[in-house]
């Protein structure tokens, strides 16, 4: 059996190795070994997946603020190809928050690309996070070889690592999918076997919506890229409309029998309250 650790990441050649896996995932380093030292060093934290003393997953993040408070900005999270679906990132994720906790930071944030479903599925079903923002081409177009040139749309999450939400989540208690909600959109697939949306409502005012997204985004991007274009474009439609009408999202229910093998957000509508306060927070960044 291969001997798997998960700690934080301690010399330069193991932050060597993080932009070995960078080049793998993304096609070239990001932060490189310098800034992955000094993060280290002065209070963020870079966190690693080792296979018989391989790295072969990584976590980067560094101190910031968010609306104010003191957070944890994890920048990077990667997996090699051939490590991915092993509970690798699920495994850094809750050491980086036992880091966070015994530092006294009770909240780590990042971004993710609202199409990928694997990481919808680990950063708001298995985790708990909140996906508070939706930001347009956050980073701008970029050589990456997952974007590939698309807009890089994301959700910005806020992971409150110390309440009772992350702490039932951690715990496997979920809410079930529901196949009665309504769909904000619905789909059909293409010759080719991927979902396209042929009616998307705008005008839907229950308390808690479905919105249907491709399960298998990266494939798309290699073979359909025109489709894939679109779904950026409507997602993005569909979620800046629904945030400012009080809606976030609440839950991620991935490809499963109760879904008949497709993944939906949903999305649940908040108080008057925090509809202003949601919208402030938006008004400030822009």
């Amino acid at each position: 059996m291969p001997r798997v650790e998960v700690r934080l990441l301690k010399n330069v050649d193991e932050y060597r190795q993080c932009e070995i896996v960078q080049t793998h995932v993304w096609g070239g380093p990001v932060a490189t070994r310098e800034l992955l030292t000094a993060t280290q060093k002065y209070g963020g934290a870079v966190i690693g997946t080792l296979v018989d003393g391989k790295v072969v997953g990584f976590i980067y993040a560094f101190l910031a603020q968010y609306h104010g408070n003191l957070a944890h900005w994890s920048h990077l999270m990667a997996v090699e190809a051939a490590y991915r679906d092993q509970g690798f990132g699920f495994r850094m994720k809750l050491v980086h928050r036992q880091v966070a906790l015994d530092r006294g930071i009770k909240s780590i944030c990042w971004t993710f690309d609202p199409l990928q479903s694997r990481n919808a599925r680990l950063n708001i079903s298995r985790l708990g996070g909140l996906a508070e923002e939706y930001v347009p081409d956050c980073y701008g177009r970029f050589p990456s070889l997952l974007e590939k040139g698309l807009p890089s749309d994301r959700w910005v999450v806020n992971w409150k690592i110390a309440t009772a939400r992350v702490e039932k989540r951690l715990r496997g208690e979920a809410p079930s999918f529901d196949p009665a909600l309504p769909r904000v959109n619905e789909t059909r697939l293409t010759a080719q076997g991927f979902p396209q949306n042929r009616a998307i409502r705008l005008n839907l005012k229950d308390r808690r919506l479905l919105v249907e997204i491709p399960a298998q985004t990266d494939t798309m991007r290699s073979q359909a890229m025109p489709l894939a274009s679109r779904w950026r474009l409507e997602v993005r439609r569909i979620f800046q409309h629904y945030l400012v009408r009080g809606y976030r999202v609440e839950d991620f229910f991935p490809p499963q029998p109760a879904t008949a093998g497709r993944c939906y957000y949903l999305l649940q509508r908040t108080s008057k309250e925090q509809v202003k306060r949601q919208n402030a927070k938006g008004k400030g960044q822009r």
